[in-house]
């Protein structure tokens, strides 16, 4: 059930709900891949930054370190990445497994698919003026 925006005047609340709205949409779709679109997002910039460290990573994903850190246990759990660290090396080298391809490439998609149900429910040009909208917000 989606969180309703209707009830508040409070313009961040209603960002922060609808946020929420379409993160739920996309994880329900890509359910089946095993991963959340989070998740995906993670395995798709390691893919395409093979051996980069926690550090490069958080740039690419603009996530602070903790928190990537945090995000990538669960990966690292499921078998779906790995640290080829050297040894004696300070930084990681992240990189992915081969179940990790494979769930990448199937997430992916998925994810495909929730992108054109997204732009098909809401319109692709209220998606463009969402899009300009959301734009500005970053001026803040």
């Amino acid at each position: 059930m989606s969180k309703r925006i209707d009830n508040t005047s409070c313009h961040c609340l209603k960002i922060r709900r609808s946020a929420e709205n379409v993160i739920r949409f996309y994880d329900d779709i890509l359910a089946t891949s095993g991963v959340t679109v989070r998740q995906y997002s993670l395995l798709y910039q390691i893919s395409a930054h093979e051996g980069c460290s926690v550090r490069e990573l958080s740039e690419f994903t603009e996530l602070d370190r903790s928190t990537l850190a945090r995000s990538l246990k669960p990966l690292m759990s499921c078998g779906l990445i790995e640290d080829k660290k050297e040894a004696g090396a300070r930084n990681s080298r992240l990189s992915m497994t081969d179940k990790g391809r494979r769930v990448c490439e199937e997430a992916g998609k998925l994810w495909e698919y929730a992108q054109s149900q997204y732009e098909s429910r809401i319109g692709i040009e209220q998606v463009r003026i969402l899009e300009n909208a959301l734009e500005k917000l970053q001026e803040l």
